[in-house]
């Protein structure tokens, strides 16, 4: 997402990116970081329960494509961090886009951790969102 947020920001949208660690735990993440975008804290999974997002299994988690998806990330520079007490690693994410209304006009629920959907697809629907160009 950082390296499309300018691009998103001139479509006049936003990112919020919430994560289900504890708030002293996703300060530390951070610190490293240079992300302009807001990052909020979820431990108690609210929000990923309001938008129906679901847990997956052990089995799941470990199917070697998965395995084989976050090796590839590594290779690609992006380490994986360490899971912090709390955390549950079988809480799946997703991505959606809201309009104006804040109604849910593009969700994608992943199926397995390292599942997310191209940056393309949610510019679409940022785009569809926003309606005709003015």
């Amino acid at each position: 997402m950082a390296k499309h947020y300018d691009e998103i920001q001139k479509l006049g949208t936003e990112v919020l990116v919430v994560t289900l660690s504890k708030p002293e735990m996703l300060r530390l993440y951070l610190s490293d970081k240079n992300w302009t975008f807001p990052v909020v804290a979820d431990p108690n999974r609210d929000a990923y329960r309001a938008f129906g997002l679901s847990r997956t299994s052990y089995a799941t988690f470990f199917r070697p494509g998965v395995i084989l998806r976050y090796i590839g990330l590594i290779f690609r520079g992006q380490r994986p961090h360490a899971v912090n007490e709390g955390e549950d690693v079988l809480q799946l994410g997703g991505d959606f886009v809201l309009d104006a209304g804040q109604r849910i006009v593009y969700q994608y629920a992943s199926k397995e951790p390292t599942d997310r959907p191209q940056v393309s697809l949610l510019l679409d629907a940022i785009k569809k969102a926003r309606g005709p160009a003015s």
